[in-house]
């Protein structure tokens, strides 16, 4: 394949670690390290190097060899000679195979923001891992970043405010007053900023029952007093022994 086919996606890609004569292929990332220890963007699809095949599945990454080798030309787009044009990106291939969408992990879809067709590099993805799911955007008013939740979920309003004062440096008055023109609800964020301690109440131990050591009496349970009860009880049916001195 002459390099002048070659994509400059796809050398990014690479970024000249494989060779010019190098294969880009896609891999899964793993789950964990080697100790165990979950990683962040795990099970993410990535490209990679053919050449570097053995030592990425070392590391624990899955290639997903039914997707074969990224090739260097798009299989769809010609330029007005007739001839191939360079990929359009390294994601199409994939995306474009009947199974390929569902490859990816949910919150790679949500990250990349492949869920709308402008954004995808194949806009006639279908990704069944978030059907029945609702994605809500949240986009600066300053710069392309766009924050969004899952069913509610995620970095959202929240997120969108800690952006804005960080990286804008925007207030709490400048937040409110544009939620209240687009419709964002920023107290969602300043209304939940107090923190509940709830202890739970300790069973008291039960009243001690109260009984007679002279008789099997036992105070009733629903006695408003059992100590005068008991006393009552042994007063009329328990005398005291009488002492009478004479003389």
């Amino acid at each position: 394949m002459p390099t002048q086919y070659r994509s400059n996606a796809i050398d990014r890609a690479f970024q000249g670690r494989g060779g010019k004569y190098d294969r880009a292929m896609y891999y899964r990332r793993p789950q964990a390290d080697r100790q165990g220890t979950p990683l962040e963007q795990a099970g993410w699809i990535v490209v990679g190097s053919r050449t570097h095949l053995e030592n990425m599945m070392v590391r624990g990454f899955e290639p997903l060899m039914k997707y074969g080798y990224i090739p260097y030309v798009d299989p769809e787009r010609t330029d007005a000679d007739g001839n191939s044009e360079p990929l359009r990106s390294p994601w199409y291939p994939i995306l474009a195979h009947p199974s390929g969408p569902a490859e990816f992990p949910y919150d790679q879809v949500l990250t990349l923001r492949w869920y709308d067709p402008e954004v995808c590099p194949n806009p006639k993805a279908k990704f069944p891992q978030l059907t029945g799911h609702k994605v809500t955007e949240y986009p600066c008013p300053e710069c392309s970043r766009v924050l969004y939740s899952l069913d509610g979920l995620g970095t959202g309003i929240r997120g969108l405010a800690t952006h804005l004062r960080l990286r804008h440096e925007w207030d709490r008055p400048s937040m409110l007053s544009y939620g209240e023109r687009v419709g964002i609800d920023f107290n969602v964020v300043y209304g939940d900023l107090k923190k509940v301690h709830e202890f739970s109440v300790a069973s008291e131990e039960p009243d001690q029952v109260l009984s007679c050591d002279e008789c099997d009496y036992v105070v009733p349970e629903d006695s408003g007093n059992p100590g005068a009860a008991l006393r009552m009880h042994k007063r009329h049916n328990h005398k005291p022994l009488e002492v009478a001195t004479v003389g």
